[in-house]
């Protein structure tokens, strides 16, 4: 069984009397990919922000490759290995897609001997962004903007990826291109990654596990084969669309 490479040891975050996240209990193992779904304001996106330190917790602890990160400052989590996407890709729009890249290969490289970061080069081949990379990322379409978002995390020497939502506003055979990066990213790779992710038939054919979460707490966490088969855990917390 891998081991066992960021743990969350009851994480509690609140807004005012609102409890985002409730005593939160689980951990990434090493080079898998763990799915997050459940209904909206069950608590995922605020989970992502905790473990990428875009939010403190409130109470609970963060240890990563056994180093507590609990209370430190996003740049210092992106440092220590963890990096993240967004469901809306955040790129310079004034740059070329290389400079993009350039731009995580840099940030990523701090406190790090020169010549352990990943290569731009091997970055753009992996992603795809070998013959476009000259191109402006102003003009470039929305699967073509995730992809440069992927790749400048990518560059960052990450061991852990969290992705919120990569696949919203993707038609159908844009979802399917962008899961094949996903796998083959944590296949050529070996970082863990985790999904937060509403499209849940395709999280299921991605992960080796997936955490349903509502109300900040932890529904069922377990092998897709198990969650997609529980018609209770579909028709309250994934929604019946789902079941077919």
């Amino acid at each position: 069984m891998s081991q066992d490479i960021l743990i969350l040891n009851g994480v509690v975050k609140r807004f005012g009397k609102l409890v985002a996240l409730d005593h939160l209990d689980f951990a990434v193992r090493e080079g898998e990919i763990l799915g997050i779904a459940g209904p909206n304001g069950a608590g995922k996106s605020t989970a992502l922000a905790v473990c990428t330190g875009q939010l403190a917790p409130d109470a609970g602890s963060i240890t990563f490759r056994g180093q507590t990160l609990t209370g430190r400052q996003p740049h210092e989590f992106c440092h220590a290995g963890i990096a993240r996407t967004f469901q809306i890709p955040q790129v310079f729009s004034s740059m070329t897609v290389r400079e993009n890249i350039e731009v995580g290969l840099e940030f990523g490289w701090h406190g790090k001997p020169r010549g352990s970061e990943r290569s731009l080069d091997t970055v753009l081949a992996l992603t795809g962004l070998e013959t476009n990379q000259m191109q402006s990322a102003a003009s470039v379409d929305l699967i073509t903007r995730k992809q440069i978002m992927l790749a400048a995390a990518l560059a960052t020497d990450p061991k852990v990826l969290f992705m919120d939502e990569p696949l919203a506003g993707l038609n159908e055979a844009e979802i399917e291109i962008f899961a094949d990066l996903i796998q083959r990213v944590n296949a050529e790779l070996g970082i863990a990654i985790v999904l937060v992710e509403h499209k849940v038939r395709t999280l299921a054919r991605l992960s080796s596990r997936i955490m349903i979460l509502n109300f900040g707490q932890i529904v069922r966490l377990d092998v897709p084969d198990v969650i997609m088969s529980d018609p209770e855990i579909i028709e309250l917390y994934l929604g019946k669309s789902h079941a077919a």
